[in-house]
Formats: structure tokens, C-alpha cells, sequence
């Protein structure tokens, strides 16, 4: 059980409550989270080309139902939520969080909560300039297992291509999405 094993692990023990110093509550030993909020920096650091504005170009291949297509558009990044997400800028200036690195599971995350609906994570981080987030997606009331895979040609230049699995254990081609710095 997850509390269980913090505790057992030596990641928690019982300490005073930060709203009432007179309970004892479960808290984080100092020792077991130093160096944490360093090294998810350090990785945030990885991702930091991507903040600006962009151009889009989403690619769709022809399957029965439809030809192919390419859909273009702008879109802006910007790091927030003091430093620790990866956001996408609506058009009024929003910052919805989409990428955070998780330090305690030291793993990428990637969260979708708009249209479609999906935890993707990526436990390898990044490999060189590639980096793969995989898990389950609930897109437009599909369910599927996803993965993305994304790829950064420059600090102007990167794009991802979205897969699904298949029944049969293989990875199907959905879309692939290109962006370029404005």
C-alpha cells in the first residue's frame, strides 16, 4: 500500500503538521527529498527550446474513411508553474500544464485534458534528441493505448508522431504534428 511503503522506505515519517504544529502527521524526511527539486531542474532544463511561439503543421494519412490531409496553425509553450511544467498558451494567454518531469518517480509526464484525455509517461526521458511518452488515451471517446514520439531537430524544429496499439500487439500510425519557431 502506497503510504505503507513511504513510510517504510524511509521517504516519510511522522512529523508536525504545517497547520497545526500540535498534530503529528506524515511529512517528508529532509533527507530522503534533498536533492529532488535539483534534479527535476536539471531535467526541466532538457525541454526549455520549447518555449516561444510556433507554427503547426499537423499531418493525417488517408485511411477508408478519409483522404489525407494537413491542417497548419500557431501555437506558444511556456514554462510555468514556477519553473516546474511545460504549458500550452491558449489564444487568451492560459497556461494549460502539459509536460512535467515527476522526481520522486523519475519519469517525464505528459498530460492531455482537453478534447482528448490520457497520462502518457515516459520512464527513459530522453535518448539523444527523442523522447517516448506511451500509456492509456481516451481521445474524441476512444480508448486506445498511446504512444508519442517526440523528436528535436533544433531549438527551432521538432515534431511528434502519435500511434496507437493495435490488437495484434503493433503500433498503428495515427498523425504526426511538425512545428517550426515563428
Amino acid at each position: 500500500m502506497l503510504i505503507e511503503e513511504l513510510f517504510s522506505k524511509g521517504v516519510m515519517t511522522m512529523g508536525a503538521s504545517r497547520v497545526d504544529p500540535s498534530r503529528q502527521v506524515g511529512v517528508f524526511r529532509p533527507e530522503a527529498t534533498a536533492g529532488l527539486a535539483a534534479a527535476r531542474e536539471a531535467e526541466m532544463a532538457k525541454f526549455r527550446w520549447i518555449a516561444g511561439e510556433w507554427n503547426w503543421a499537423n499531418r493525417v494519412p488517408a485511411t477508408r474513411s478519409n483522404p489525407a490531409y494537413e491542417d497548419i496553425g500557431e501555437g506558444r509553450y511556456s514554462i510555468g508553474e514556477a519553473g516546474s511544467w511545460i504549458c500550452r498558451l491558449g489564444p487568451d494567454g492560459k497556461e494549460t500544464p502539459q509536460i512535467t518531469y515527476d522526481f520522486f518517480g523519475r519519469q517525464w509526464i505528459y498530460v492531455l485534458a482537453r478534447g482528448g484525455y490520457g497520462i502518457l509517461r515516459s520512464r527513459d526521458g530522453w535518448e539523444g534528441n527523442r523522447i517516448v511518452f506511451t500509456g492509456r488515451m481516451l481521445m474524441l471517446g476512444i480508448d486506445c493505448e498511446w504512444r508519442m514520439t517526440w523528436v528535436k531537430a533544433s531549438d527551432d524544429r521538432f515534431h511528434f508522431v502519435n500511434q496507437e496499439l493495435l490488437s495484434d500487439g503493433t503500433w498503428a500510425y495515427i498523425d504526426e504534428w511538425h512545428f517550426t519557431r515563428k
